[in-house]
């Protein structure tokens, strides 16, 4: 970007030339609009003629008063041929330095929303003067505004900023710079929002891949607190979110005046809401899953038990009336068995509730919970259900608590296969 004249060194800069003289970075606004002769003057709405002749009759004596603060201004054309005023060397403006990637990125926006037939205007305030929109557009019955914040914000003052336009109707876009350097400091919203309701705060959901939940910064702040906004490049002029790298500033204004991008993030929120709602409800099953995996399959729990059980006291056999007697251990071991089998049955891709895929960071493959539907949910708790049935009866068989199991086997819960 062009460097900008300093006020008060020089004089006006000659309209149509870029002034390369001073620095950029001086505290003093630069706005795209100011008074002439009692009327609001927009400075992208002129042409270069009239431009011109604004800057002439300027030189002649015609005043330019700043909208921000009523200071004496004048006119200038920045390096990349931005027209803009600035503020007189004898200005105090209280408002916010404001660098020329702000200005440029402000006039294309302001041009977007005047080709989509829409009412724009530049440094917009409110009545009360609480807030002063970079761009305010007005169109099908809606209030637009576009906040373009380079510097860096705390979230608390960008969810107060935010609240002001919200309680006066207004639908409000932020474009915040280095939107990934930065986005640690918004995604503790995300994190705390997505985690509201764990049964087992801070410990990860087992069989759940934590991609499924994983999304990009404008998420973030939007998911947990309804904030819109969009990663800026100001240094490049782009824009970017999860799925786009790029977006020419114009091209998102205008997606933003059509809705399309309120609806982007309106279904990716709905989207993640729903998939948050289904790991709750499978949390719970997918921790006693991962239980009955560590006792069947890991540390053979169960098959051990029994064993060790039928060393140190003896299993006697199942008395069978006229039936020949049947060696009760033998029968509990096959029982085992059937279990080993229908629990890993159950982790097979084929049954439907888990998918096979690489582990990220282990270079294994391992099983992943469909977290699809309500369905599957229920469908896997059908089997955690079934688990803790086989479970309860294999335990009073062992302990000789069931008049109809002691000293014998457990049998196979009702649902088993």
């Amino acid at each position: 970007m062009g460097r900008f004249d300093a006020p008060g060194k020089r004089g006006p800069a000659r309209a149509g030339v870029p002034d390369r003289s001073g620095t950029e970075g001086t505290g003093i606004r630069v706005p795209l609009k100011a008074l002439v002769d009692g009327t609001i003057v927009t400075a992208p709405d002129l042409s270069g003629g009239e431009w011109n002749e604004l800057a002439l009759r300027h030189r002649n004596g015609t005043p330019v008063t700043m909208c921000c603060c009523g200071a004496p201004g004048h006119l200038r054309v920045s390096q990349n041929g931005v027209r803009h005023f600035y503020h007189a060397a004898s200005s105090a403006c209280g408002y916010a330095e404001e660098s020329a990637e702000h200005l440029a990125l402000k006039e294309q926006i302001y041009r977007a929303c005047r080709a989509e037939g829409w009412e724009v205007s530049v440094e917009y305030p409110a009545p009360d003067r609480s807030w002063v929109a970079d761009v305010y557009a007005a169109g099908d019955g809606r209030e637009v505004v576009f906040e373009i914040q380079i510097s860096a914000i705390p979230p608390e003052e960008l969810e107060e900023r935010e609240t002001r336009y919200r309680d006066g109707g207004i639908e409000s876009y932020w474009l915040l710079d280095r939107f990934l350097g930065r986005s640690r400091d918004f995604t503790r919203w995300y994190d705390t929002w997505i985690h509201e309701g764990d049964e087992r705060p801070g410990k990860a959901v087992p069989y759940l891949d934590p991609s499924l939940l994983e999304t990009g910064p404008e998420n973030h702040i939007f998911v947990p607190k309804g904030i819109r906004s969009i990663g800026l490049d100001a240094k490049n002029r782009t824009l970017f979110s999860t799925n786009n790298p790029a977006i020419p500033p114009a091209v998102w204004a205008r997606e933003v005046l059509n809705g399309n991008y309120r609806r982007y993030l309106d279904e990716t929120s709905r989207d993640l809401h729903r998939k948050r709602r289904l790991r709750n409800m499978a949390a719970p099953a997918l921790v006693r899953f991962r239980d009955f995996y560590r006792q069947i399959v890991r540390d053979r729990t169960f098959r051990n038990k029994a064993e060790s059980l039928s060393r140190s006291s003896g299993i006697g056999t199942i008395p069978a009336g006229g039936r020949e007697r049947r060696d009760a251990r033998t029968t509990i071991l096959s029982e085992i068995e059937w279990l080993e089998n229908e629990y890993r049955s159950f982790l097979d891709g084929r049954y439907g509730l888990f998918t096979w895929k690489e582990s990220p960071g282990t270079g294994g493959v391992r099983p992943f919970f469909r977290l699809e539907s309500e369905q599957k949910v229920q469908k896997l708790q059908k089997c955690v259900r079934m688990l803790d049935r086989w479970e309860e009866s294999f335990d009073r068989a062992l302990t000789g608590q069931d008049p109809e199991l002691s000293g014998g086997p457990a049998k196979k819960p009702r649902g088993s296969r």
